[in-house]
């Protein structure tokens, strides 16, 4: 059988699969399995692998692509889907998820200067604390493997006294050596950025001096000022954690944690002081921010590694050659519904900039991208987690049917805008003010001059005695709005058509004439 293409994976799954003890039925189920991209070989003496009476063991390694949390699960459930299908006997008696290999811990060395010996003490420590912030530095680094020994020290003098890459030579006369500024390697196998205590305490130390700007900007009492002592007391921790790699002077330690915790705090007191909202609006805040960023995580499991990213050279421009015409149809029809439908006036005898029409559209347009690129956030979640692996079929019928939904719902919220900007324009134009503009649609307030006793009107008469609105005419035939509320209930049958020629108009303000 030839074997299938893989796709993308990040992940390696090991299972141990008892086969019938049957030459023929190993025969078939290595060849399936192989067919499949999977690495397949009888379990070895090594292995240790013990099967029940009538089975043999056959390892099989499958590549999975999502979270190490639901690898193996996945694993399994591919595997017994083509045994199922194949009607091969066997059964999953072990899985295990192969981890992979662990960076190997490593040392950098930055070359410096070193601090002349016939310095003031007062030089001297300005430049202790100069050089511990990485002043002084001659753009020169080593990288050794393994912690930090006094063996390995002399090891990078030794290396660096021996060669000359080009530049000035090491001198050990005028240079010293120093390791950049993190904390410390941890002694155990678990690597320190994997460290659940690590992790637990920094993200312990952000909430707390966020939520410590928050209060500073969210009361106004004197008392407020106390919630600057926590992350003035977490400065020192803080600091000596982040430079515990190599002793540091205090002050440089202390900036080091200032610097994290005051910034954090600086920075949400920022943004929690430009909020007008309060306590429920900051977690209204917080919640949008959550959302965004689980939506952009949910894009990236959903967009790399996929048909989209291996196509996006071409499937980008297919996409984008329709806006053109798409984004000015959207805006001529939202247009046309404001005018037709509320006041009763072809739309194609109103002048608007072909610019608005781009305007009008971007909200609908926006909301609509911004509801797909949830949906496939969705679907990326799904992805990384592999449930689309067991409700393929579901998700299959489920993701267009919830796609149209938002799409009708997106229409559905586009009309309502236009009718309540129809709605506040009415009201305006019906107390005698002057209506606010909606996306080029500028309507005037202007009483109506006729300039001859008699004047073709369609649904006249023409009022003389209250303003009437009109939009800007284009072309020979005005029509105008009448927002008596006589004329009915109905306001598409208040408009009126007349000849430019044969009427003069005035802006004005008010209700009469």
């Amino acid at each position: 059988m030839t074997p299938e293409v893989q796709g993308p994976f990040n992940r390696r799954v090991r299972l141990v699969v008892e086969v019938r003890d049957d030459q023929d039925e190993l025969e078939l189920a290595t060849g399936v399995f192989g067919a499949q991209g999977w690495g397949v070989r009888p379990a070895r003496d090594g292995d240790s692998v013990t099967v029940e009476e009538g089975y043999a063991g056959l390892v099989v390694e499958i590549p999975v692509h999502g979270s190490r949390w639901t690898a193996r699960s996945t694993a399994v459930e591919q595997l017994t889907a083509v045994a199922k299908r194949r009607k091969l006997d066997l059964w999953v008696r072990e899985s295990k998820l192969i981890p992979p290999k662990s960076v190997d811990q490593h040392t950098i060395y930055h070359v410096h200067r070193r601090v002349p010996g016939d310095a003031s003490p007062v030089v001297r420590w300005l430049a202790e604390h100069w050089v511990a912030v990485g002043g002084l530095d001659v753009r020169h680094t080593l990288q050794l493997r393994g912690a930090y020994s006094d063996e390995q020290r002399e090891q990078v003098l030794a290396e660096l006294a021996a060669r000359n890459l080009g530049g000035p030579p090491f001198d050990p006369d005028a240079h010293d050596i120093r390791r950049a500024i993190g904390p410390r390697a941890g002694t155990g196998s678990t690597e320190a950025h994997r460290d659940p205590a690590t992790i637990a305490l920094a993200c312990l130390v952000v909430l707390v001096s966020v939520a410590c700007g928050i209060v500073l900007a969210a009361f106004t009492s004197p008392w407020r000022l106390l919630a600057t002592a926590v992350p003035a007391a977490l400065c020192r921790p803080v600091g000596a954690w982040v430079t515990s790699n190599e002793p540091r002077p205090k002050l440089v330690r202390l900036g080091c944690g200032a610097v994290i915790t005051g910034g954090l705090t600086v920075i949400s007191f920022l943004w929690a002081d430009a909020q007008d909202t309060g306590a429920a609006g900051l977690l209204a805040g917080f919640g949008t921010t959550l959302g965004i960023g689980l939506t952009v995580f949910g894009l990236w499991y959903a967009l790399s590694e996929s048909w989209f990213s291996r196509n996006v050279q071409w499937f980008l421009p297919v996409l984008a050659a329709p806006l053109p015409f798409v984004v000015p149809w959207v805006g001529s029809f939202l247009h046309a519904v404001y005018l037709e439908d509320y006041f009763g006036i072809p739309a194609g005898t109103v002048h608007v900039g072909f610019y608005w029409q781009y305007a009008v559209a971007f909200k609908p347009l926006a909301t609509t991208t911004a509801c797909l690129l949830v949906l496939v956030a969705l679907a990326g979640w799904a992805r990384h987690f592999n449930v689309q692996t067991g409700v393929t079929g579901f998700l299959r019928w489920v993701l267009p049917l919830v796609g149209l939904v938002m799409l009708l719902t997106v229409v559905d919220i586009a009309l309502d805008d236009v009718d309540q900007a129809a709605d506040r324009a009415v009201d305006a134009a019906a107390a005698g003010r002057r209506p606010a503009a909606y996306f080029g649609l500028d309507g005037e307030l202007v009483c109506v001059e006729p300039l001859s006793p008699k004047i073709s009107v369609i649904n006249g008469p023409v009022p003389t005695g209250h303003p009437v609105l009109s939009f800007r005419a284009n072309g020979d035939t005005l029509w105008l709005w009448d927002p008596d509320p006589a004329r009915g209930e109905d306001t598409a049958r208040h408009s009126l058509r007349v000849r430019a020629e044969d009427v003069a108009l005035v802006v004005t303000d008010g209700k009469r004439c």
